[in-house]
């Protein structure tokens, strides 16, 4: 069974994390992804720490399987003669740059659909591609605190706190891309027409929270962080520290499985407390709560109630996640063949989603800088000399 996107070709001229992750995503699935880079520096994530074996970046490793890298410089008329001869073999263009970079260099949307009307163009910014903010400069903190996603992340003193990862390029950037070119590319193959994707990433945070924004756009009333059904609100629905000093997650919504924890952990007093309606029954709820799970450790809590449908689980570190039974059984790593550059193999996550027939292999590991130039420029129809020149101009 052929890969889902295969034949399907992606002209990368992102850096960093959204627009990298998103295209390896794609390219995992099948999709022939040309990471195009600027000569002698190329992706900033090449160099950023922390390294491993031979040097590379681990952030590039993370983020860069089964691409092909190309230099290319954009700046050149020759270097835009080469990307535009690439355009007309490619479905999809993605980039990360400022809104207008790509109009400055003769190379927007509207410019590309007049060299090749199916193109797929997809722009990740931080505020999109209009708006007032459009040319200010952020990162995926600044974008977070935009959306309100930060105001009710909230850490243990009640301030707003640093996410464990990166949510506005992730979720906001890299699935949102993916989810347009997607659909762009199912739209095409019934209309035969490209499309032009404007992914901001502060509305992909926002979008993270469709029920606090429905609660205030229905009400005129923003919800209080940690007061909320699924933030903190309820003491069925919480976080609980156990006696070894680790936390275990109670998820108990439904009556039926907070029945079923009561019953088995022997408190059925705490059965009218399942949805309480003021806060004294909450904070009532909670202490009650807290002064159960402090009696066992988070590991013996787990093997108590692991048997039973209470929706109870351990609060891991990457560690404990990598090394737990069920994410050993359903292969949460996969291993790379050597990189070429540094002769070194590393340990990634596999591709997500798992889609029948769709086997987490490798066809290229992450690219040096500029690999696959020569190759691809033969594949355009140039010649050797003509390669060389192009070289010894700096137009590669």
């Amino acid at each position: 069974m052929s890969q889902p996107l295969s034949g399907i070709r992606i002209l990368d001229l992102s850096r960093l994390l959204p627009g990298a992750y998103a295209s390896q995503m794609l390219a995992d699935f099948g999709a022939d992804v040309i990471k195009i880079e600027e000569p002698g520096s190329g992706d900033y994530g090449r160099f950023m720490p922390p390294h491993g074996a031979g040097g590379m970046s681990l952030y590039f490793l993370a983020t860069n399987r089964n691409k092909r890298s190309m230099t290319l410089n954009l700046k050149s008329s020759e270097g835009c003669e080469i990307f535009l001869r690439l355009v007309r073999k490619a479905d999809v263009v993605l980039e990360s740059f400022r809104p207008g970079v790509m109009e400055r260099l003769g190379l927007g949307y509207q410019q590309l659909k007049n060299v090749h009307p199916e193109v797929i163009y997809c722009a990740i910014s931080g505020y999109g591609q209009d708006g007032p903010y459009r040319l200010r400069a952020g990162h995926d903190l600044n974008y977070a605190g935009y959306a309100g996603l930060l105001h009710y992340n909230r850490g243990g003193d009640g301030e707003p706190a640093m996410p464990a990862t990166q949510l506005g390029d992730l979720a906001g950037g890299s699935f949102m891309a993916v989810i347009g070119v997607l659909a762009a590319l199912a739209g095409r193959a019934q209309t035969g027409e490209g499309r032009m994707i404007d992914v901001s990433m502060t509305e992909g945070v926002m979008s993270l929270l469709p029920l606090t924004a429905a609660a205030y756009l229905n009400t005129g009333v923003a919800p209080q962080p940690g007061h909320s059904a699924l933030d903190g609100g309820l003491p069925c629905y919480n976080i609980y520290e156990t006696h070894d000093g680790k936390y275990i997650t109670l998820a108990a919504l439904e009556y039926k499985f907070w029945h079923t924890f009561c019953t088995r952990v022997g408190h059925l007093e705490l059965l009218p407390f399942h949805l309480p309606v003021g806060p004294a029954e909450r904070e009532q709820a909670i202490d009650m709560l807290r002064a159960i799970f402090k009696t066992r450790t988070r590991d013996e809590w787990i093997a108590e109630l692991a048997d039973i449908d209470a929706c109870v689980g351990p609060v891991y570190g990457i560690d404990e996640a990598f090394n737990d039974q069920h994410a050993q059984a359903r292969g949460m790593s996969v291993t790379s063949e050597p990189v070429s550059e540094t002769g070194a193999s590393f340990r990634t996550l596999p591709g997500f989603p798992r889609i029948s027939g769709v086997e987490n292999e490798q066809r290229y590991p992450p690219p040096g800088l500029g690999e696959h130039t020569s190759e691809l420029l033969l594949e355009l129809g140039y010649n050797v000399t003509a390669i060389e020149e192009f070289k010894a101009g700096g137009v590669v």
